[in-house]
């Protein structure tokens, strides 16, 4: 039988702990936000060593989603979902537990694709919840998400040449992309048609090499990625990949990448970053184009809608910059302060 409690935490809406011992499920949801409409956040599904550290991630991954929701000016909230188990192995009785799960929410929580989850597992749970978003095109919703989170990367890119030398044009400049999935290939290739010197680092160095070959790259191993001299060090794997034993070593001029939660310690790791000189753009601003994805199937947006959305990112990481120099703070400080800014605070 499966239990359905809520747990208190200062500063969020909601946290719910899910279990269910007939299938074999424990999952945990985190509603940050829902001041400007529907709480949205994907469903990580992996091996977490504990249940303490399952929390801590999905309590800093739903703050994370609210920042980023409001920074794209979209009308959402911010909310997460883990669930603590093998992604390899997980059954259709699971998926069905877990949409019944998601429907404790009775819509104020969203949820699509994230680490461990797949466009086919979320079409499968689409079948016992509707609160679902990111289905496959041929059950009406915007599907894989990656072209779009591609877009926002690269723009936000842009923007940080374009902060750095007035000009936003990548050719000739070299950058650094760490991680060649789905987001980090489109980016890659991307930029090396633009006339980019293109570095690509991936722990499966068959798929780097094989990257590589196709757009005319270099490979370097993912720990040379972070001591390399570049223009731009762009992430777009896992987070939690610039602290105290990372930063130091640092000789790129400016971090702009796709992978969430990049920093171990924020803001101390922001400031740190900043003291070296680095121009940090801040990941929740320039990964936004998952989220905007998703609009497409929340609020009707057209893909060419969504495109031109996407590509606002450029202006929204220019004005941040301009707020970290003109307050005298680190961007990341300034993202934060950007973004709670389009959130309605309640009437006293």
């Amino acid at each position: 039988m499966a239990e359905f409690r809520t747990i208190v935490k200062h500063g969020y809406e909601e946290v719910a702990l899910w279990c269910d011992q007939d299938v074999g499920i424990e999952a945990i949801c985190a509603i940050h936000s829902t001041a400007l409409g529907p709480a949205i956040g994907g469903t990580r599904w992996q091996p977490y060593a504990d249940r303490d550290a399952a929390f801590a991630d999905v309590l800093r991954l739903s703050e994370a989603m609210t920042l980023k929701s409001s920074a794209a000016r979209l009308p959402f909230g911010g909310g997460k979902a883990v669930v603590i188990g093998d992604p390899a192995h997980k059954t259709e009785a699971q998926l069905r537990s877990y949409a019944e799960f998601v429907n404790e929410f009775e819509g104020r929580y969203l949820t699509t694709t994230d680490v461990g989850t797949t466009t086919e597992e979320i079409d499968q749970l689409s079948q016992w919840t509707p609160h679902i978003v990111g289905t496959s095109p041929t059950l009406g919703g915007s599907g894989d998400t990656s072209a779009l989170t591609a877009v926002t990367v690269l723009n936000g890119i842009y923007a940080t040449l374009d902060a750095l030398d007035g000009d936003p044009d990548p050719a000739g400049k070299t950058i650094v992309v760490v991680g060649v999935g789905k987001v980090g290939s489109r980016v890659a290739r991307s930029l090396a048609e633009d006339g980019a010197r293109v570095l690509v680092a991936d722990i499966r160095a068959i798929a780097a090499a094989a990257l590589a070959v196709e757009i005319g790259a270099n490979t370097i191993s993912v720990d040379e990625a972070f001591v390399v001299p570049c223009d731009v060090l762009s992430p777009n794997a896992l987070g939690g990949v610039f602290g105290e034993e990372t930063t130091p070593a640092l000789q790129c001029r400016a971090i702009c990448g796709g992978a969430n939660n990049q920093l171990v310690r924020d803001p101390d790791d922001a400031a740190s970053i900043a003291e070296r000189g680095i121009l940090y753009a801040p990941d929740y601003v320039v990964n936004s184009g998952g989220v905007i994805s998703v609009a497409q199937d929340v609020a009707g947006w057209s893909y060419a809608r969504a495109v031109e959305h996407a590509e606002g990112v450029f202006e929204t990481t220019r004005q941040i910059f301009e707020l970290a120099d003109r307050r005298e703070i680190t961007t990341a400080e300034a993202a934060r302060e950007f973004a709670l800014s389009q959130i309605p605070t309640p009437a006293s």
